[in-house]
């Protein structure tokens, strides 16, 4: 089950990074080009575990285009939440495990959205991810200032810069 969270929030975090150096890039498609053959195929929802889909249906009730995908180990399903890009996974056995939906900065809650306007006033948040596990939620955002591109970790109110570019 780790292993699944881990290639999923590798790849994310990777994608994120990887993305620092494209200066002129739109930030907010980031999580659009995730390379799901990297991880899997698509496959139908009949292909999927019932008990996945069942917690699916139950938990995201205003999901819109989804498409499933097979993962080493499990199922993700990748869809459109009230108009919030989510990423859901499951394991093989249809346990939910982790949950991934991109924001922007009005998307964001107060709190996470205060704590990184009080440490970095003057930047503009890019784009956000709101990672959920069962060990708890972790926001990487991506920030930019006149200067530099940040990759941000936020876990439990501290902030971690990730990465750091400075424009050139």
């Amino acid at each position: 089950m780790k292993q699944l969270f881990l290639t999923f929030a590798m790849l994310l975090i990777a994608v994120m990074v990887n993305n620092t150096n494209a200066q002129h890039k739109s930030f907010t498609s980031v999580s659009n080009e995730l390379n799901y053959d990297a991880i899997g195929s698509a496959v139908n929802a009949a292909d999927v575990s019932t008990k996945a889909l069942k917690d699916f249906s139950r938990s995201f009730k205003n999901a819109a285009n989804e498409k499933w995908y097979t993962v080493s180990d499990g199922f993700l399903a990748s869809f459109n939440d009230n108009g919030i890009e989510t990423k859901v996974a499951y394991n093989k056995k249809g346990i939910w495990h982790s949950t991934v939906r991109t924001l922007n900065e009005t998307q964001l809650p107060f709190a996470i959205r205060d704590v990184v306007k009080s440490s970095y006033y003057d930047s503009k948040i890019l784009v956000a991810y709101e990672i959920k596990h069962v060990d708890g939620v972790v926001y990487i955002l991506k920030i930019e200032d006149t200067k530099t591109l940040k990759t941000l970790r936020i876990i439990d109110g501290g902030i971690e810069i990730i990465a750091s570019n400075t424009r050139g």
